[in-house]
């Protein structure tokens, strides 16, 4: 006959060793088990069948292993008297002639006491029966003292608990444990990458805030600053209308020069700032030296002024000329004014508009911040049901921790959005800063057509100079100390150049903008050359130039600042976005986990149910079989 090893492993398909699940240790535990619970349901009948008999004296109690005692015999001498039984309580009574518990040899009894069997009267020799609980190990194939035909019900119970320790082994998957760890692994990183991400989007709002009280303070000054020059300009050209002095007329085309040089500085927006200064600081030192000879040649300019009144006649002529220029630095005002509502537009956006889209990013991140603490809660939960081999209750806590990832996923896309929401307005910025940039180039173009004016200005005002030749001694003179100036303002050209070529890399203008600059370039040397001895009146209107380019400058600081805060926070959005794509590969990596999970708890319930289904089998036909004992 088969061992109840390999009933067991027949009716369960499993195989058994010493550490399988169960181990042959714990079938033996089962089977010794079934033994027991088999006949606690077992009739009187088959009880019988399971005794042993037990021999002692009364007046000593023997110890009892079940307590189901079938009989109790005293012996009177002859036979084997059978034994009443009577309540423990009543013992004493069984001495008393007069009770009816009253004991003698021949009508013996018996009581059961404190885990012991005693039987009056004292001194004989007794007998009793006592069913008893067989051990049953794996490798046994029969039940001794036990009956035959309720043996298979011992290996059904030994298959069913078998059944029943396998699933629960099933609920202590390892492989299931590690992924679970993972996944919490990987959402505490992505609560530190969220707190970086919130680092970098609060930096990027700060220097948002730079940014636009730069745009509304500084520029804005600085703009009006220039607008006033431009004023002055005018008033200085109106000067040479009512004085008819060739001086005026130059100072305004020194105007038409300084504008390009605002229009070239304005174009440096976002340039490389630091590598320029020292070559801005050597072009400032070329132009304190043109300053000087310059004054120079006033000296020589106010002695040619007894002259000036045979030139009346020309500078009439001159002063047509000089009302279209005039008509000119209106529209470059226009322009001015058009560059500056653009910026205020730009500061519109950075106040309102970015900062509601970094508010909504930090409600976003703060929303994954919660939706990971959640799933974390879950998955620490289906840990410990599965540790505790509740297989359904931890594969519900991976379900809603899982819908936490998503909602985490979900808050994140949000997230993007408004990070794209944020890159697109800093760009709207930049289009809008680029914008103002041309209203910008379009007045240095009107300076440039008032210098053409100018020129053909220049043109009468070289006829009248040619009425004296003393006028011209002096203006030769002059001329000599203008050139040394242009000569030293070329060297400035030369770093102005310098600058506009590193200013072009860090900026990449288009070939067109560059193209324009050269132009610009070209159309002032020509004016410089043609300056003439009435360049010397020019200080006047070369101080509002001088003042218009100072505040052009800042003007391009506070632009190149705008700029490099702009880029300074568009380092920021992309960190802040490298992190989002940090926080979505781990979430990935988590939801990989979680399906490793899913996957892994789908075999082990399918496997869990395939077993269960089979111990329910086994289970109802080991109640049928000891019913059909009953």
């Amino acid at each position: 006959m088969a061992t109840f090893e390999a009933q067991v492993e027949a009716l369960t398909s499993l195989a058994i060793d010493g550490s399988s699940a169960p181990t042959q240790t714990e079938l033996t535990q089962f089977l010794t088990d079934g033994a027991k619970e088999v006949i606690n349901n077992m009739p009187r009948n088959l009880l019988a069948l399971c005794a042993s008999e037990v021999n002692f004296t009364s007046g000593s109690a023997s110890t009892l292993n079940t307590g189901k005692i079938l009989n109790v015999f005293r012996n009177d001498g002859d036979i084997k008297q059978p034994c009443r039984a009577i309540p423990p309580q009543n013992s004493g009574r069984a001495s008393d002639p007069d009770e009816m518990y009253f004991a003698t040899i021949t009508d013996p009894v018996y009581f059961i006491n404190n885990n012991g069997l005693d039987v009056l009267p004292d001194g004989g020799k007794c007998t009793y029966s006592e069913v008893q609980y067989p051990a049953v190990a794996y490798g046994d194939s029969a039940i001794a003292v036990f009956p035959d035909e309720a043996e298979y019900l011992v290996v059904l119970y030994g298959a069913i608990k078998s059944l029943q320790n396998l699933m629960a082994s099933k609920s202590s998957n390892a492989d299931i444990t590690i992924a679970l760890t993972a996944i919490n692994t990987e959402l505490d990183e992505t609560q530190a990458v969220c707190d970086l991400i919130n680092t970098q989007v609060d930096a990027a709002v700060v220097q948002l805030g730079e940014s636009a009280t730069q745009v509304d303070a500084g520029v804005d000054t600085a703009l009006a600053a220039i607008t006033t020059a431009s004023g002055r300009i005018n008033t200085a050209v109106q000067l040479a209308n009512l004085e008819f002095d060739k001086s005026d007329a130059l100072l305004d085309l020194g105007e038409v020069d300084s504008e390009n040089d605002v229009n070239t500085a304005l174009t440096a927006i976002n340039a490389e700032i630091d590598e320029c200064l020292s070559i801005a600081d050597n072009a400032h030192a070329e132009i304190i030296l043109a300053n000087a000879e310059v004054d120079a040649s006033k000296a020589e300019v106010l002695l040619a002024n007894a002259e000036v009144d045979k030139m009346a006649t020309e500078v009439d002529l001159a002063n047509a000329e000089v009302d279209l220029a005039n008509s000119e630095v209106d529209k470059m005002a226009t322009e001015i004014a058009l560059a500056n509502a653009e910026l205020d537009e730009a500061v519109v956006l950075v106040d309102s508009n970015i900062d509601t889209a970094t508010t909504a990013i930090n409600t976003a991140v703060d929303r994954v911040n919660t939706a990971v603490q959640l799933a974390n809660t879950q998955f620490d939960s289906a840990v410990t049901s599965n540790t505790a081999e509740d297989v359904e209750l931890a594969s519900s806590h991976v379900n809603t921790g899982n819908g936490f990832l998503s909602e985490a996923n979900a808050a994140i896309s949000e997230a993007q959005g408004y990070v794209s929401e944020v890159s697109a307005r800093v760009n709207q910025i930049n289009a809008q800063v680029s914008v103002a940039n041309g209203y910008l180039q379009t007045a240095s173009a009107y300076g440039n057509t008032a210098s053409g004016f100018n020129n053909t200005a220049q043109g009468y005002i070289g006829t009248a100079n040619g009425y004296s030749n003393v006028a011209q001694g002096f203006i030769a003179t002059a001329n000599g100390f203008v050139r040394t100036a242009q000569g030293y303002i070329a060297n400035a050209n030369a770093y102005f150049a310098e600058i506009q070529s590193k200013l072009a890399v860090a900026q990449g203008y288009s070939n067109e903008a560059n193209t324009r600059l050269a132009q610009a370039r070209t159309k002032r040397e020509e004016s410089q050359s043609r300056l003439s001895a009435g360049n010397a009146y020019l200080a006047e209107a070369r101080a509002g130039a001088e003042e218009a380019q100072s505040y052009a400058g800042e003007v391009s600081a506070r632009m190149s600042q705008i700029g490099g805060y702009n880029q300074v926070v568009t380092g920021y959005i992309n960190a802040a976005q490298g992190y989002a794509n940090e926080i979505q590969s781990k979430i990935n990596i988590a939801q990989g986990y979680s399906n490793e999970v899913q996957v892994r708890l789908a075999v082990d319930t399918s496997e869990y149910s395939k077993y269960e289904k089979q111990q329910a089998k086994l289970q109802a036909e080991y109640d049928k079989g000891l019913a059909g004992l009953r």
